[in-house]
């Protein structure tokens, strides 16, 4: 039986591609569902520029497709970081 961290309200988690965005990207909860959370999206791959902001930085992704982490220092220098100022658009 595979065992989850407990995922909670602010944590800070790397999800799996999905079928919105073609690569993992990083993301703050934002609201917990039974089997799924809504995020919105901290740090991605600057191929998935389009998909990101058509999704205005936001996604509900299943909780089995991510994972308690934070981008490395060698990562958040090769991502996209999300601004408030794009959240505001």
């Amino acid at each position: 039986m595979i065992v989850m961290a407990q995922i909670t309200v602010g944590d800070r988690v790397k999800c799996q591609k999905n079928g919105n965005t073609d690569y993992d990207f990083y993301a703050k909860v934002e609201k917990i569902y039974e089997n799924s959370a809504f995020v919105t999206i901290t740090h991605y791959d600057v191929r998935d520029d389009i998909n990101v902001s058509e999704l205005q930085y936001r996604a509900v992704i299943a909780l089995k497709k991510m994972k308690i982490a934070k981008p490395t220092a060698g990562e958040a220098k090769e991502l996209q970081a999300v601004s408030p100022a794009m959240l505001a658009e």
